[in-house]
């Protein structure tokens, strides 16, 4: 639904206390977009940062930038930051500085003994830092700008308006604090930028991506219990860093460079103590590429994977962050951001069905990392009857629901309904 432009000005300029620039009076634009008004009249005073973008572009004769702010702030109500602290059990809080030990058998020890004096280490959210009310014009503006940018490189001929809205244009991947990567990259990166000025092909740069960050920053397990993933500026420096830092960095850098790129992530490895994250590009088929750290393929081939999601910018209706109240407790990586399941993907699945009655409607179902029992998906459930669909046949299951504000088992007895889709198993690397 879009409201007529100058109805849609008057909302603004009502909402904000202040008058747009005169480009606005201009404009030929039909109209502004519901969702944006209604983004721009959910916050406070920082309404005007956003009006502020939106008047840049407004009178313009080219409107794809317009458009493209458009999109951003119509989607800025749940894109936020989280800070999260490490505490124990009495609510003492914990530094973890990966570097400051000289092993991750000396970090490990170092975790493992705070967790045994202390009843558990956790990771507990400390502040919510949401986008709508600190974002700056300034940062959109030349997040839009250095993001059309990209739209003079030769490889990126191929890409529809719908694949730069979706995977190029947005600034953010997840919960991390806003930084100004895009920049900063095509800065450090002008010399790949001129390397391969006239090659055609986005899978090509997708290899000479993966094959650089592969080669130029370590893996380093470390890091693995980091509880805030680096900033662009910070790994740049250090050049290591946890899976999740790593994907990224390499996602980070294709959207820099013009191919569509995101961040597909399994919440929780069955039976280690680790997550698993990686980057996927956008390539002139539009195939999302995997671009897996190195010696990481042999992970699809073993019993540890239970789900791969897939994080968006935009609303997914299908996911627990669209229809959750904010103030409900869920688990982390399963209610945090939109997300789509492309486990069938990458992976054989099936239906692993339950048979449990249970107190609540939302539950989970949950496999064992780091000797806990942690969710991976979710299901709204009216009976005794669970059924969780396209789950990767091989991790033990157990079926759960939260209370206490933490994941309480019910059940682990489940059943394994046949094959209901395969896929073309796109983790293995061609390069």
């Amino acid at each position: 639904m879009r409201i007529p432009f100058f109805k849609g000005l008057f909302l603004l300029m009502a909402a904000s206390g202040a008058c747009l620039l005169s480009s606005c009076l201009k404009s030929t634009d039909p109209g502004l977009p519901r969702k944006v008004v209604d983004a721009i009249q959910g916050t406070g005073v920082n309404r005007i940062e956003l009006i502020k973008t939106v008047a840049q572009y407004i009178g313009a004769s080219d409107t794809s930038k317009l458009h493209a702010a458009y999109y951003l702030i119509a989607n800025i109500p749940h894109q936020y930051a989280v800070d999260y602290e490490i505490q124990d059990t009495l609510g003492k809080l914990y530094d973890f500085v990966p570097i400051t030990f000289a092993s991750y058998e000396d970090a490990e020890l170092y975790w493992k003994s705070k967790e045994n004096k202390n009843g558990g280490l956790h990771y507990i959210p400390k502040k919510y830092t949401l986008d709508r009310d600190t974002i700056t014009a300034d940062f959109m503006i030349q997040n839009i700008e250095d993001a059309f940018f990209t739209k003079t490189f030769a490889w990126t001929h191929p890409f529809s308006g719908e694949c730069f809205e979706k995977y190029i244009l947005p600034y953010r991947f997840g919960n991390e604090h806003l930084n100004h990567w895009r920049s900063e990259i095509l800065r450090d990166f002008q010399w790949l930028i001129d390397r391969y000025a006239h090659e055609q092909s986005p899978d090509t740069l997708i290899r000479v991506v993966n094959d650089y960050v592969n080669q130029e920053y370590t893996f380093d397990k470390r890091f693995l219990r980091l509880p805030n993933p680096q900033p662009y500026a910070e790994i740049s420096l250090i050049k290591k860093g946890n899976y999740q830092d790593l994907a990224y960095l390499k996602a980070s850098l294709l959207r820099s460079i013009g191919i569509p790129a995101t961040i597909d992530y399994v919440p929780f490895l069955a039976d280690t103590a680790q997550a698993f994250y990686f980057a996927v590009g956008q390539n002139e088929h539009g195939q999302f590429v995997p671009l897996l750290p190195t010696n990481t393929a042999s992970l699809f081939k073993k019993k540890h994977i239970p789900k791969v999601y897939r994080r968006t910018f935009d609303e997914v209706k299908s996911s627990l962050f669209a229809i959750k109240q904010l103030s409900l407790k869920t688990p982390p990586f399963i209610g945090h951001f939109h997300y789509l399941d492309v486990t069938k993907s990458y992976f054989s699945v099936s239906a692993i069905e339950f048979k449990k009655e249970v107190e609540d409607t939302l539950v989970y179902i949950a496999v064992t990392n780091d000797k806990k029992w942690k969710a991976t998906d979710w299901k709204i459930t009216h009976d005794e009857q669970v059924l969780f669909q396209q789950m990767v046949k091989g991790p033990n299951y157990a079926l759960g629901i939260m209370k206490n504000d933490s994941l309480q088992i019910i059940s682990t007895k489940f059943f394994i309904h046949p094959d209901t889709a395969y896929s073309s198993l796109n983790y293995k690397q061609k390069h």
